[in-house]
């Protein structure tokens, strides 16, 4: 791909530069979304007047925003104004075509509405069950677990200008209790390859333990392949109802690190934890920490500059889409690259 002089100083004459790797690496990843239904209820019926900017162009910039971990709808304007090939492989040709900041506002709030939410969130299933039929052992090895988002909400008056949101307490590495006022990501990975299964966001105030049911409905909901062999899950899951739902409905082996209140279950479970094999496996469930410091790091998900539930899951969606399609798209080159060589 090379970049048409016109970007920069209006001729016509195409420069001789080579696009960076990163947009093939956009494009490859557009292709691996599934996502013809999210984009037909985005531009819904004929309607009259100025078509206004293209839903497939906002969608793939919505989405290069994540791919590239940018922090703001800013940060994405600015990419695209300086890096005109980024900008092409979100179908954008002239600077005076990049949408403004109000457009991508009004385009997010319409990801948001409920019955659009529901067809991002079939993006994102998609690609885990692209994952179950190109990885070998996809899903047998699941750790959950929850991370604090802090919330876009001016948390020291009286009236909050997000009600949506609630305070979760957490001892941070210190060991001291931590007060953060948001929400939380619940999510269920896969521990050897480190990607998501599962997802859950609520305010910051639910316990963790309250919304693991809500994961494995989710993981069966998404794909009937959702057997997995071992679960890893740390203290916040301790109990022995939740040890029996994985055992007796999803034929699962849990291992979960009892709470020390829980003395019926620590008993239950003692002679299981002082296997080797179980410590093994439990070191595992470090695997899902991996993952929410790459969300955090690289998508995006540490920023968020909305309010409400429906936004800040359309958001969490959205980094979990860009870590599930970039490891889709390389599994796929990899396997064109074997094949050429064969």
């Amino acid at each position: 791909m090379s970049l048409p002089v016109a970007y920069g100083n209006g001729t016509s004459v195409e420069a001789v530069v080579q696009a960076p790797p990163v947009v093939a690496q956009l494009q490859r990843v557009f292709e691996a979304l599934d996502d013809e239904p999210l984009i037909q209820a985005l531009i819904g019926p004929t309607r009259r007047g100025p078509k206004g900017h293209s839903v497939e162009v906002l969608w793939h910039c919505v989405i290069a925003k994540y791919v590239l971990g940018l922090e703001s709808t800013e940060a994405l304007r600015r990419e695209l104004r300086n890096n005109p090939f980024v900008a092409q492989a979100c179908g954008i040709e002239l600077p005076d075509a990049i949408p403004h900041h109000s457009t991508f506002s009004r385009f997010f709030a319409r990801l948001s509405k409920y019955r659009i939410a529901a067809r991002l969130k079939d993006v994102s299933r998609g690609l885990v069950r692209s994952c179950y039929d190109s990885l070998p052992g996809f899903g047998e090895r699941v750790a959950i677990d929850s991370t604090t988002l802090k919330g876009w909400v001016n948390g020291g008056k009286p009236k909050r200008s997000d009600s949506e949101a609630g305070w979760s307490i957490k001892p941070n590495t210190h060991g001291k209790r931590e007060f953060t006022l948001g929400w939380k990501l619940h999510l269920m990975v896969d521990t050897e390859y480190e990607l998501p299964v599962a997802a859950n966001i609520s305010p910051g105030n639910v316990h963790d333990s309250v919304r693991a049911t809500n994961l494995l409905s989710e993981a069966r909901f998404t794909t009937g392949r959702f057997y997995p062999k071992y679960l890893m899950a740390d203290k916040g899951y301790s109990g022995k109802p939740l040890y029996l739902v994985i055992k007796n409905q999803y034929q699962a082996t849990p291992i979960i690190d009892p709470n020390s209140a829980h003395k019926e279950f620590i008993e239950h479970t003692r002679e299981m934890r002082e296997t080797p094999s179980w410590k093994a496996l439990y070191a595992q469930r470090a695997s899902v920490e991996r993952v929410f410091s790459r969300l955090k790091g690289q998508r995006s998900l540490n920023h968020i500059t909305v309010r409400g539930l429906r936004k800040v899951t359309v958001h969490s969606y959205l980094a979990l889409i860009a870590m599930q399609a970039l490891v889709v798209q390389e599994k796929q080159v990899r396997t064109c690259s074997s094949r050429v060589a064969r």
